[in-house]
């Protein structure tokens, strides 16, 4: 029962021990252990302004990012637009290039043609003309190579010349 209800010795002894264990703790302990709290605390309170400070420049950074990325996708876009502009000019230049020199061998072939037809038509005309002369001057030496002949045609003449 002494446990439960202690006696003043007891009581006297614990009450000494607890008084000479809390000056030994003021006295050594107390003054370190409140500046390693306070440094603690100082250092925390620095770490959360220094988060936050970390957090609105990362919140800035991203709006940042953010504003180069929107710029650089209409940069690309506006060079992509300008790119097609400039092949659609460049295709269009080609595609004309190409009319005029489709053009202009169609002219040079069919100058060619009508050259050649030409010269074709000469060859052919100038081959009738000597078929009727070679014509005619068998026709001739045949026909006149009688003299009787000679002086009928002749004579022949002679009348659709009066007549006329």
């Amino acid at each position: 029962m002494e446990l439960v209800t202690p006696g003043i010795g007891l009581i006297f002894w614990m009450t000494l021990s607890f008084g000479l264990v809390l000056f030994i703790l003021r006295k050594f302990a107390w003054k370190p252990i409140l500046s390693t709290i306070k440094e603690r605390e100082a250092y925390i309170a620095g770490s959360i302004r220094d988060s936050k400070r970390i957090q609105r420049e990362l919140a800035e950074l991203d709006a940042t990012k953010e504003k180069l990325l929107l710029q650089a996708r209409e940069k690309a876009d506006e060079l992509i637009q300008q790119a097609k502009k400039d092949s659609e000019v460049v295709i269009q230049k080609a595609q004309q290039q190409a009319r005029e020199d489709a053009a202009k061998i169609v002219e040079a072939a069919k100058k060619s043609i009508f050259a050649e037809r030409k010269a074709a038509e000469r060859e052919i005309r100038q081959q009738i003309v000597n078929l009727t002369v070679d014509m005619t001057r068998r026709v001739l030496r045949d026909e006149f190579s009688d003299i009787g002949k000679n002086n009928q045609y002749v004579e022949k003449l002679l009348e659709d010349i009066q007549l006329n």
